[in-house]
């Protein structure tokens, strides 16, 4: 009899789990629909995208390619942008944040963030971040270009060094100094 109940009351913790993970994954969604992930995943691809042109661009700004290269290094760059694309697509990546969510957040604080995106603040919280994203990605680009002449010459001087360093002859092993022969048994 205490087996039996001991299993039915282990079920029902069980099943008790199962409803209050259900409830809380209901309750991740509902924060990642008010907070708009998708949306912020998407935009964080579009500029993983356009950093990739960019930076393909200033690589090859000083040279000349034939139209064959040109188009090669274009689909290239397609090809780049296609794969990563699809490695952090929502629908790939949503399983895992609502996990990460699920594990870092206990109920009452989903509770409370959700509130308070639910809230006039919350709202033009989220409302407002790509414009204080972008406003901070231009600060940043802004610091960074005025150190840009360090850093290049930093890598010029790191060039020169490795130059000379693979020019300079390699070192001539030491010959080595003979040993005694070993003292005769006696």
């Amino acid at each position: 009899m205490k087996l039996a109940r001991a299993l039915l009351f282990s079920l029902a913790l069980s099943s008790f789990a199962h409803a209050d993970d259900a409830s809380k994954r209901a309750k991740v969604e509902d924060l990642i629909r008010v907070t708009k992930v998708s949306d912020l995943m998407g935009q964080m691809t579009d500029q993983m995208t356009t950093r990739m042109k960019t930076v393909a661009a200033q690589q090859s700004a000083n040279r000349s390619f034939t139209p064959a290269q040109q188009k090669l290094i274009d689909d290239y760059i397609n090809q780049i942008q296609s794969i990563t694309r699809n490695a952090v697509s929502w629908e790939k990546v949503k399983p895992t944040i609502i996990q990460v969510y699920v594990d870092t957040y206990t109920d009452q604080e989903l509770d409370g963030i959700i509130a308070f995106y639910h809230s006039p603040a919350g709202q033009a919280m989220i409302a407002k971040s790509p414009q204080l994203m972008n406003k901070t990605v231009q600060l940043v680009q802004a610091q960074m270009s005025e150190v840009q002449p360090q850093i290049l010459q930093a890598n010029q001087e790191f060039s020169r060094k490795m130059k000379e360093l693979n020019s300079a002859p390699p070192p001539q092993p030491q010959p080595s100094t003979p040993q005694p022969a070993p003292a005769p048994n006696q």
